[in-house]
C-alpha cells in the first residue's frame, strides 16, 4: 500500500471513529475511485466501507461491500483478515434478520480460526473474542440465551486479557440485552452502566446511544419517569450529533414515557417525529414497524370504536410480518389483547375474548423458546384473569399455580410475591365474583375487579429488549 493510499484510508478510519460516518463515507468513496489500486487497498477500503454503511444504517448496500470483500481477500489468502470480513458479513445479516445465513459466516470464520497455530497472539485472541461475540449475538437473536450468555462469557473473558475496551464494551451490551430479556432488569441496568462507561471511553456515540437508552428503558419499567427523560433525550441529542439511524428507536422510547404519563399532546410530537424516518428513502427495516406499534397505541388511546379497529389492524400486520422471536413482535401482540378487551367491552361480548387465547398461546411459546420466564409467568396470570372474567374460578386458580411454580423454580421472587398476592385476591374477592355472576355484570365491571388494565401495561412496559438496539453486537 503506498503511503497516500495509507494516509487518506487512516483519515477515513479517523473519522468513523470520531462518528462522522457521512465525512468517512464520502473520503472512502473518493479513495475507492483512485487508479493504480492494489488489491489489498481495495480489500481495506471495500471492508471500511462495508463497516460504514452499516453504521449508517445502510444494511443491503454494506452486505453488498461486504459480499465483495470476501471475495476479494480469499484471493490474498490472509486469513486473519478473511475472519474480519466474514464476521462483518454475518453481523450485517443478523442486522438483517437472516440468522441461518449469518452462522454460515460466523462457522466459516471458526473453521479459519481452528487452523491458525498462533493461539497466544494478540490477534489470534482478538478474532477469537470477536468470534465468541457474533456467537452470542446470533443464539440471543434466536432466543437461545443460555449459549448467548456462555459465549458473551468467553468473549468477556478474552477482551479483558487483552485488555480490548471495544470487545469489552459490546461483551457488557450483550449481557444487558440477555439478561433484560430473561427478566433481571436490575442486573441488566448495572451492565448498560458498564456499556456506557467504556462508550464514553472509547468515544463510541453509537453505543453511548445504545446504552443511555437501555438505562432510560430501564427507569420506565422502574416508573421513574424523571430519570427515564433524562436518560432519553441524552440518547436522542447524540442521535442527532451523529444523525443516527437508531433515532427512530429512541423516539419510540420517548414516546413510551409520555404516553404512560399522559401527555398525550408531547406523545403526538413524538409520533409525528418518527414518521420522519419511516418510508422507502428508509433502510433499516424495522423503522416502520416502531412507528406503527406507537400509532396503534395513540389510537387505541381514542375512545371511539373505530379507532380501536383501526388499531387492532396495525397491529396483525406488525405480527404477520415481524418474526416471532423479534422484540417488536411480543409487544404487538400484547397490544392486541388489549385490543380485543376494549372491544369485548365496548360490544360486552364474551365471544371476543375467545380471539385473544391463540395469540396468548403464542406468547407462551416465545416466552419458553426465549427462557423468558418473567413474560411465561405473567401470560398464565393474564391467562387466569381472563378466566375470571368468565366465572371459571378453578381454571383460574390452576393457573395462578401454574404461575406460581415457574416464578419460585427461577427465582422469580418481585414475581413470585406478586402472584401470592393475586391468589389472596382471588379469595378475598370470591363472593364479589359470584354476585356479579349472579347479577350478569357488564364485561367492563368484570375487567375493573380484575384489574386486567393494570396487567396489561405491566406487561407492555417490561418489554425493555424491544429497544435493546443489536447493533455492533
Amino acid at each position: 500500500m503506498s503511503f497516500p493510499i495509507m494516509k487518506e484510508l487512516s483519515q477515513a478510519k479517523q473519522l468513523m471513529s470520531e462518528s462522522k460516518f457521512k465525512e468517512a463515507i464520502k473520503a472512502i468513496s473518493e479513495l475507492e475511485d483512485k487508479k493504480g489500486l492494489t488489491l489489498q487497498d481495495q480489500i481495506e477500503i471495500h471492508h471500511l466501507k462495508s463497516s460504514l454503511l452499516l453504521e449508517l444504517g445502510y444494511m443491503n448496500e454494506a452486505l453488498k461491500y461486504a459480499e465483495l470483500t470476501y471475495k476479494e481477500s480469499k484471493k490474498l489468502k490472509n486469513k486473519f483478515q478473511i475472519i474480519d470480513v466474514l464476521l462483518t458479513k454475518s453481523h450485517i445479516l443478523r442486522m438483517k434478520d437472516k440468522q441461518k445465513e449469518a452462522f454460515r459466516a460466523i462457522r466459516k470464520a471458526e473453521q479459519i480460526l481452528n487452523t491458525i497455530n498462533q493461539t497466544s497472539s494478540v490477534e489470534f485472541k482478538e478474532k477469537n473474542a470477536s468470534l465468541m461475540l457474533n456467537k452470542s449475538g446470533y443464539y440471543f437473536n434466536i432466543g437461545e440465551l443460555n449459549q448467548s450468555l456462555k459465549h458473551c462469557t468467553k468473549s468477556l473473558t478474552i477482551a479483558k486479557e487483552i485488555k480490548n475496551k471495544r470487545l469489552m464494551m459490546l461483551s457488557n451490551k450483550l449481557f444487558a440485552m440477555n439478561y433484560s430479556l430473561k427478566g433481571d432488569f436490575d442486573r441488566s441496568y448495572e451492565y448498560d452502566k458498564h456499556t456506557l462507561a467504556l462508550a464514553k471511553e472509547i468515544n463510541n456515540k453509537q453505543e453511548i446511544i445504545f446504552a443511555l437508552n437501555g438505562i432510560g428503558m430501564y427507569f420506565i419499567e422502574k416508573e421513574d419517569y424523571v430519570q427515564a427523560l433524562d436518560y432519553l433525550e441524552r440518547s436522542l441529542s447524540c442521535c442527532y450529533e451523529i444523525d443516527s439511524f437508531k433515532i427512530i428507536v429512541v423516539l419510540s422510547s420517548l414516546f413510551d414515557v409520555y404516553y404512560y404519563t399522559n401527555s398525550l399532546e408531547k406523545a403526538q410530537k413524538c409520533l409525528n417525529s418518527m414518521k420522519q424516518f419511516t418510508g422507502d428513502h428508509v433502510e433499516f427495516e424495522t423503522s416502520s414497524t416502531f412507528y406503527n406499534l406507537a400509532k396503534a397505541m395513540m389510537l387505541k388511546k381514542k375512545p371511539q370504536q373505530i379507532s380501536h379497529l383501526k388499531a387492532k389492524e396495525i397491529l396483525k400486520e406488525i405480527i404477520d410480518k415481524e418474526n416471532p422471536f423479534s422484540g417488536l413482535y411480543y409487544p404487538a401482540l400484547i397490544q392486541l389483547c388489549d385490543i380485543y378487551l376494549a372491544i369485548s367491552c365496548e360490544t360486552n361480548d364474551l365471544k371476543t375474548i375467545d380471539e385473544i387465547h391463540p395469540y396468548l398461546a403464542q406468547l407462551k411459546n416465545i416466552a419458553k423458546t426465549q427462557q423468558s420466564f418473567w413474560l411465561l409467568v405473567e401470560t398464565y396470570s393474564l391467562q387466569a384473569k381472563l378466566k375470571l372474567i368468565t366465572f371459571e374460578f378453578r381454571k383460574a386458580q390452576n393457573l395462578l399455580s401454574k404461575a406460581l411454580d415457574i416464578a419460585e423454580k427461577y427465582s422469580q421472587k418481585r414475581l413470585a410475591k406478586q402472584i401470592l398476592n393475586e391468589q389472596d385476591e382471588l379469595s378475598k374477592n370470591f363472593i364479589k365474583w359470584e354476585k356479579l355472576k349472579a347479577s350478569g355484570a357488564s364485561m367492563s365491571e368484570r375487567m375493573d375487579l380484575a384489574r386486567i388494565d393494570e396487567q396489561i401495561e405491566v406487561m407492555f412496559q417490561k418489554r425493555r429488549y424491544l429497544k435493546e438496539i443489536n447493533s455492533q453486537s
